[in-house]
């Protein structure tokens, strides 16, 4: 499959007729899946018209499982979405992840010949970067600039309108396994849905809940998601190492579920209402009724021991990220340290154990950037499904070549209920 695309013109304020510009968006999460429609107004001000979130079915650690089910999720959140703002998704930007990707850094130089840079240059010399010789069960997923040269002059963030003879940029050429990229652009364009760029999660991230300072100056962001926790380093206001880890809040419900011996369902829920990561801010004799196999279906359990468990995996998590940083060899150039985003952050007491753990400065990341939104977008869990439409907003896109269906509103409002109900095939 064929997915480096071409460039196609950045987003401006309105559409061809004067319209208002939309960008649209789909997390595709191991635990949910989240579409947004975006809208500019004349400012340029990112407005969240419509959203709709539904628990994922059919991806384990990220990856696509089961495309049929997957599928359907993916249909119902961006019925949702559409029916709020009443518009269709045509093309949208979806993240990806799981442990299959990996990012490695390559060089791209063209001439320039005596002339001032541009940003047709800057593409050219991100494609040479591209140009690299990939195993057959590999694809580039994109590629993201570290920094340019021009001529004799390093580290430059932005060449555009420099006077030079030769460009060249240093690149993270990210890459993932064929087969998973091509069964995530399927479950996306068989509903109708163009993809306008394939982005990695934790770069999507980093663009709702990383500040200017940060970037600049070294930060590890941290997104602890539902089935992975992914790690992005920024440098000199670009990514220089990136990571998939196949650990998330999915471990944590398992280790409560399997420790106390409930039903996944109860642990997680006991975990949303008395969840916390330090046990020394729990009472010794605090207890609370729950859910548990067996012929009585309930038990009584003590919630310090509950955060004990939490604990243990926690301090696991902290420590594969310690791990990562060092073996990268850029923890001792985060001086910003590190941002914890993704549904797990709002675990109670995790930023504290991380700062503990790693003795870094850690914050917990909230989504920035949107002016308004018809949903409540805050949440360190939407960091993702923001961050895709703010780097639309702010990179402009790379179409995917896809061949999706034709169908419009109705086919995929149709195809959501056949996948739910026997409907026979008309």
């Amino acid at each position: 499959m064929n997915i480096l695309g071409l460039a196609k013109r950045p987003l401006q304020p309105t559409g061809e007729n004067g319209a208002a510009e939309t960008i649209c968006a789909i997390d595709v999460g191991t635990t949910k899946i989240c579409a947004l429609i975006g809208e500019l107004d004349e400012e340029n001000r990112l407005h969240v018209i419509g959203a709709g979130r539904v628990a994922a079915r059919g991806l384990r650690r990220g990856v696509v499982v089961n495309t049929t089910d997957a599928t359907a999720c993916i249909a119902q959140a961006v019925t949702e979405a559409e029916a709020m703002a009443n518009q269709t998704i045509q093309t949208a930007y979806v993240g990806i992840a799981g442990s299959h990707i990996s990012a490695i850094g390559s060089k791209g130089a063209v001439a320039v010949r005596g002339r001032t840079v541009s940003k047709d240059d800057t593409l050219r010399a991100l494609e040479q970067a591209r140009n690299i010789a990939l195993p057959h069960n590999r694809d580039i997923i994109h590629a993201v600039a570290r920094s340019y040269t021009v001529d004799e002059q390093k580290s430059i963030q932005d060449p555009v309108g420099m006077y030079g003879y030769r460009l060249e940029v240093e690149a993270s050429i990210v890459t993932g396994a064929a087969s998973a990229i091509a069964n995530l652009v399927h479950c996306v364009t068989d509903n109708g849905v163009a993809i306008e760029d394939l982005v990695l999660e934790p770069l999507a991230s980093a663009e709702a809940v990383l500040t200017d300072d940060e970037r600049q100056l070294g930060v590890a962001l941290v997104d602890v998601g539902g089935g992975t926790t992914d790690l992005a380093i920024y440098l000199e206001a670009a990514p220089w190492h990136t990571m998939v880890m196949e650990v998330g809040g999915d471990h944590f419900i398992r280790d409560v579920a399997s420790i106390l011996r409930m039903p996944y369902g109860k642990a997680e829920a006991l975990i949303k209402q008395f969840g916390q990561v330090l046990p020394a801010r729990v009472p010794d004799d605090a207890e609370v009724r729950s859910g548990a196999f067996g012929q009585e279906g309930q038990q009584v359990v003590n919630r310090r021991f509950l955060a004990e468990i939490l604990n243990a995996r926690a301090e696991e998590v902290m420590d594969m990220v310690q791990r990562e940083v060092k073996r990268s060899g850029y923890d001792g150039l985060l001086p910003a340290g590190v941002v914890l985003t993704g549904g797990v952050a709002l675990l109670p007491g995790l930023a504290e154990l991380s700062q503990q753990r790693l003795q870094w400065p850690v914050r917990v990341g909230r989504p920035d950037g949107v002016a308004s939104s018809v949903m409540d977008l805050t949440s360190p869990e939407y960091a993702t499904a923001v961050g895709l439409l703010l780097w639309g907003l702010n990179r402009g896109t790379v179409q995917r070549v896809a061949e999706p269906p034709t169908s419009q509103f109705l086919d995929r409002v149709v195809k959501w209920l056949r996948n739910l109900l026997p409907i026979p095939a008309m």
